[in-house]
């Protein structure tokens, strides 16, 4: 990680402690506002003072002034970092929540309570001057430490939302719990084992399951289950995919010039695996996982099955695990790494309730089939699994091959970034959308920032300056876009992106 990155993630942490720490503070003092002071208020005169000033004395731990004083400079370095970095997203929010924590909490603290407790430190509690300074300050403490509380939970509030528009520390935070819910025995993902087509009953292992004849292994889908494709993959560590479809009879995929519904009943299958030598296919392959996404009346359910080392069968797993594989790559260059299967909590993630592929701009293309090379979108509606040829659509170009620059770039960044930035993904309210009608030249996000003194995302003619680049060579999976299970960077789409940044008309970024 550079020190770029380095600075804006331990901003990032401070925003996630200054969240923390005016809540703590909030909640201290919303205490007093709402019962407290009023159960103070309700004894006598020399017991309220004496218990008052002993809270005072006691109020002074490092605890206590350790959130209030420590939340305080971090409001100060946060409300600086966003004036200096005002296009950042959140970065008015962090101001606003520095500015109601200094102002409303710290200063009110300082100008209006702490005076008036070293006015009640001075009288003793049994004199009728402390009864009548008692009387005062019931009313008057009170009415600033309300000022207090409800700033400091409005700059909690305007923190937490400002942590929500810096997507990449939630992700941090998600894995962090995950790791922690694993030390402490508990697992965040579950098993997910699902019912063959027409069944109510789960099982366990991918043969079972009746999707392919034979030996699962040569991938020949049954009757009733269809081979599909589509335009643009999203990265996966260069593995291999295998896709299939399922529908129930008498129903059928509701097409349109967009996302695509798919029926109860529906499933959708993708198998992952890598080339023993990519030079010669017929040496075959090793398997890793078989995905599932079930339709059910309630949405998607995820499931995956893992294959054994002996290729003969996969068993229902919860997933979040790394599988050694060793392959050779069409230049003759052997790996040795490991492929992650995501864990079943991972999943919703990225798919946010919909099937990403199923899509026109992804299906509709050329394939190769027993009866010739033709139309996939004719070959779907010949075998009744959707209901009719869409209407006008985007199409997605192969990113490495045939069309202009621009269309294979865009293509690109619409499978592998829209589905989170765009609209209904994770990323949706960063406001930055990497979806193919958002990265036409005058849609361009050119030379906003995206994090704390974090670079321009893009830079016209200049990609070794674009953050869009940086992030997708970070060797950190928490930095590394896109983000996935993905353990390793895509040379191939950082050259193409590169070449794309490079070819856009330079235009100055203040």
């Amino acid at each position: 990680m550079n020190l770029q990155s380095s600075i804006r993630s331990l901003l990032e942490l401070a925003t996630l402690g200054a969240a923390l720490g005016s809540g703590l503070i909030a909640g201290v003092f919303f205490a007093f506002s709402s019962f407290v002071m009023p159960a103070l208020g309700r004894i006598l005169p020399p017991q309220g003072i004496a218990a008052m000033q002993a809270i005072n004395v006691v109020v002074l731990n490092r605890s206590f002034l350790g959130v209030f004083v420590g939340t305080a400079a971090a409001c100060l370095v946060l409300g600086v970092a966003a004036v200096l970095n005002w296009s950042a997203p959140g970065a008015g929010l962090r101001l606003a929540a520095s500015v109601c924590y200094l102002g409303g909490c710290f200063l009110v603290t300082r100008a209006g309570n702490i005076p008036l407790n070293d006015a009640l430190a001075a009288v003793q509690p049994e004199s009728a001057e402390g009864a009548r300074v008692w009387l005062r300050y019931l009313v008057d403490w009170t009415l600033w430490n309300h000022v207090r509380a409800a700033a400091s939970l409005a700059a909690a509030a305007l923190f937490t939302l400002a942590l929500l528009r810096q997507r990449a520390l939630v992700g941090q935070l998600s894995a962090a719990l995950l790791a922690l819910s694993a030390l402490a025995g508990c697992n965040a993902n579950e098993l997910h084992p699902i019912a063959p087509p027409g069944s109510s009953a789960p099982v366990t292992r991918l043969s079972e399951l009746g999707v392919f004849e034979g030996d699962p292994a040569k991938q020949q889908p049954r009757a009733g289950f269809v081979a599909y494709d589509v335009n643009v993959a999203l990265y996966a560590d260069s593995a291999i995919k295998r896709r299939f479809v399922f529908v129930p009879e008498g129903t059928q995929v509701h097409t349109s010039g967009d996302r695509w519904e798919l029926p109860v009943g529906a499933y959708l299958v993708k198998t992952f695996g890598f080339p023993v030598d990519a030079r010669d296919p017929g040496r075959g392959e090793r398997l890793i996982e078989t995905r599932f996404l079930v339709k059910t009346p309630d949405g998607f359910v995820a499931s995956t099955y893992v294959w054994n080392d002996a290729q003969t069968d996969a068993t229902v797993s919860s997933g979040d695990l790394d599988v050694p594989v060793s392959w050779i790559d069409e230049r003759g260059q052997s790996h040795d790494e490991s492929f992650h299967v995501p864990g079943t909590s991972e999943c919703a993630s990225c798919h946010a309730g919909r099937a990403l592929g199923w899509r026109s701009r992804q299906l509709d293309h050329a394939g190769t089939y027993a009866d010739g090379t033709h139309d996939q979108i004719a070959h779907l509606a010949a075998r009744g699994i959707i209901d009719r040829p869409p209407p006008a659509h985007a199409v997605l170009s192969d990113p490495f091959a045939g069309a202009p620059l621009a269309a294979r770039a865009r293509s690109y960044l619409d499978a592998n970034c829209g589905h989170c930035h765009g609209a209904g993904g994770s990323a949706e309210d960063t406001g930055l959308y990497w979806d193919f009608e958002h990265t036409a030249p005058e849609s361009l996000p050119l030379c906003r920032s995206f994090g704390l003194f974090g670079g321009p995302v893009l830079v016209s003619g200049q990609p070794e300056k674009s953050e869009l680049i940086e992030r997708m060579l970070a060797n950190d999976s928490f930095s590394r876009m896109p983000r996935g299970p993905t353990r390793s960077a895509d040379r191939e789409g950082i050259a193409l992106l590169s070449a794309w940044i490079a070819s856009l008309t330079p235009a100055g970024c203040p």
